[in-house]
């Protein structure tokens, strides 16, 4: 069995262990962000990190039950697990699951970001709710239109000479801090806003 890269944590987001895809390639096609995108610059810069992201993606492809299996057993042993810190939703089998993921380990708390917005609307749209315990937050950026008929949480980024809006939440920038507070995109609720200055 390959070994899934699973990352234990890092500086902004503390102890909490996450697995993330090569960013853009299963990121929407054109997406805007993709030139400001920080996780391609990282991966330009560190050679393992674009290593880790590609082997993960091998092994999703690849070996589907493999990589689920290591995402939970990693995931059983936490209370928090995000995913994607790089990439996003592969497809709707992908969606589906972290969706049996979360509801076979109720007792940790998932985390996703995406623009992945149809993928997720779709789910709901024929399924309903997704479980409480896997958190969605869409993620808006200038110039994309949002479609969130389900009023889904939402993330956007403060760029350097704008001003926040009233009512966003601002990332305090440590995820493990937030989640062990009980705030933050942990506890976003319907319709409102993190928001995340630029990078």
């Amino acid at each position: 069995m390959k070994k899934l890269s699973i990352s234990p944590g890092n500086s902004k987001m503390g102890a909490i262990p996450s697995v993330s895809l090569p960013p853009i390639i299963t990121c929407p096609k054109d997406c805007p962000c993709a030139k400001k995108c920080y996780a391609a610059k990282l991966c330009r810069i560190y050679p393992s990190v674009k290593k880790a992201y590609q082997r993960n993606l091998g092994i999703l492809l690849n070996n589907e039950s493999d990589y689920w299996y290591q995402i939970m057993k990693t995931a059983a042993t936490v209370k928090y697990f995000r995913y994607h810190v790089s990439g996003d939703i592969f497809n709707s089998d992908y969606f589906n699951m972290m969706i049996t993921t979360a509801r076979m380990l109720p007792d940790t708390m998932f985390l996703a970001f995406t623009k992945k917005y149809d993928i997720v609307n779709n789910y709901i749209n024929i399924f309903g709710a997704i479980p409480k315990n896997l958190k969605i937050i869409f993620s808006e950026w200038e110039g994309m239109t949002v479609p969130n008929p389900h009023n889904l949480p939402t993330a956007c980024v403060i760029f350097k000479g704008q001003e926040p809006a009233p009512d966003w939440k601002i990332c305090g920038g440590n995820c493990a801090e937030c989640a062990c507070r009980g705030v933050g995109c942990w506890e976003l609720k319907q319709g409102e806003t993190i928001a995340f200055y630029e990078h």
